[in-house]
């Protein structure tokens, strides 16, 4: 058994996740799954096809890193 206190696990369930340079998340509509990727990594799955329309919450198509289906994708630059 473990010496820690039950407010180490609320804190670490409701805290930020540490924020890495040179990467962002990707949030899939289809499955709203959350992936942190490199942005050579996101470039990469943005191609051969994309499409981005800047008013659209997930404005992005590519594919899901996740699921692996192209659909829309919302990139979270600072998150």
């Amino acid at each position: 058994m473990s010496a820690q206190s039950p407010a180490d696990g609320k804190r670490a369930l409701f805290s930020a996740a540490v924020r890495k340079p040179g990467t962002l998340v990707v949030e899939c509509a289809t499955c709203r799954a959350r992936s942190r990727l490199s942005y050579a990594q996101f470039a990469q799955r943005c191609f051969p096809l994309t499409a981005w329309i800047p008013w659209r919450r997930h404005s992005r198509l590519a594919r899901c890193p996740a699921c692996e289906n192209r659909t829309w994708l919302a990139a979270h630059w600072f998150d």
